[in-house]
């Protein structure tokens, strides 16, 4: 079995591990596939972010005691060298290029490319060209030393909680278009950023927002709702590091528990109710497995499903009182090719109708802000891709009428 192995951040180049599936399975590095980028929904992390995989490798025996990503900055000049061997770690080629030597034999690393190097292997960083600049990220005890080094930690993160037992380690680049940004989502595992360039609103459900400019470190626990928009007019990009459980999906939908907007009005747990639907896929109750109330119960991993309904579908609640609405939220759920809804519309139980509001895609639930009074709301599809058409999660804000 191969000791290190990287992907390609860009350029070109050969791969010795196996890019990320959606699930990430466990992997094998017998053979050197084409690099490509993981998927879920077109990319890992959602939204129109793009996530390109650097290096990832499966740890079976952990350090004990408590443990962080300390990442030291080395830089070797032309025709130096450094050999060393330390805890598992991850390399990131920040400039120049230098060859790796282990047991295996040397490999020449380029700026932008990531490598994983597993724990205590003998290796030598070389730059026989011209001076490189490298960071090694370790998995190690916080504020610990890199053996072999007088190298200064660059950065670290907070200690990590939650590892999953036997994690795949894995290491990504991450790029945000300009106005862009990723889907709110989880991870099962403690996930670990540093911002590389441009800048970034980052959110998750324990600190709330904050920006972050080059430099900057955040990291999170395991099944922490967290999303990164990009509000500016360049591409922002940040590096990540996680610890995940292979067994289970690498980025899983979630919402935000707090939207900003007050308590979300049409949750179950609310006081609302589903006062009617066009039908629930299979002819089953509304609490049923595809049933209208699972898109009052705020959790995207269950999700209400018509029986193919299509453009025809319809799902009605009931407010606990009469509300000043102020905004409304509809999350799609989809089928890929079908199932998708592009439009909707919202109708009071005067017969007042709202709308039409568009969906761009089905990664996040899209919220409208609205101005007017009802305690029963229809949300009528109106343009879909046809088939099983529903929602994962409906929201309604606004102030109660006593």
């Amino acid at each position: 079995m191969l000791a290190v192995a990287f992907l390609v951040a860009c350029g070109g180049g050969q791969t010795v591990v196996p890019a990320v599936a959606p699930t990430l399975a466990e992997t094998s590095l017998a053979a050197p596939p084409t690099p490509k980028q993981i998927s879920m929904g077109g990319t890992a992390l959602g939204g129109n972010a793009q996530t390109t995989v650097l290096a990832q490798m499966n740890l079976d025996d952990l350090p004990t005691g408590l443990l962080a990503w300390v990442t030291h900055r080395l830089e070797l000049g032309a025709g130096e060298e450094i050999a060393h061997r330390h805890q598992a770690a991850f390399v990131y080629v920040a400039r120049g290029a230098h060859d790796l030597t282990t047991g295996g034999g040397a490999q020449r690393l380029t700026e932008g490319q990531g490598i994983a190097v597993e724990a205590e292997l003998e290796h030598r960083h070389h730059a026989p060209d011209g001076p490189s600049t490298f960071w090694e990220a370790r998995l190690g005890r916080p504020s610990s030393s890199l053996p072999g080094t007088d190298a200064p930690v660059m950065f670290e993160s907070p200690v990590l909680k939650g590892i999953p037992d036997n994690p795949l380690a894995v290491f990504v680049l991450v790029v945000i278009p300009p106005g862009g940004e990723t889907s709110v989502h989880t991870h099962p595992g403690p996930e670990f950023i540093y911002q590389l360039s441009g800048a970034i609103d980052y959110q998750n459900g324990i600190i709330g927002v904050r920006q972050m400019t080059p430099g900057d470190v955040e990291g999170i626990p395991p099944v922490t709702s967290v999303q990164k928009r990009n509000p500016s007019g360049e591409d922002a990009a940040f590096l990540s590091w996680f610890l995940v459980d292979a067994s289970q999906p690498f980025a899983s939908p979630a919402v935000f528990k707090d939207a900003g907007l007050g308590p979300n009005l049409a949750l179950l747990a609310n006081g609302a109710s589903v006062a009617g639907v066009s039908s629930n896929f299979g002819g089953g109750s509304n609490d049923s497995a595809f049933g209208a109330a699972n898109a009052l119960d705020g959790d995207p991993a269950t999700e209400w499903s018509s029986a193919g309904d299509g453009d025809e579908a319809w799902i009605a609640v009931e407010l606990p009182s009469v509300t000043n609405v102020t905004s409304v939220g509809f999350w799609t759920r989809t089928m890929g090719d079908s199932a998708q809804v592009i439009s909707f519309q919202v109708t009071t139980g005067r017969g007042e109708t709202y709308g039409p509001f568009s969906l761009d895609d089905a990664t996040a639930i899209y919220r409208f802000d609205t101005q007017f009074t009802a305690k029963r709301l229809r949300f009528e599809l109106l343009e879909t891709t046809g088939g099983n058409t529903g929602a994962l999660e409906i929201e309604v804000y606004g102030d109660p009428i006593p």
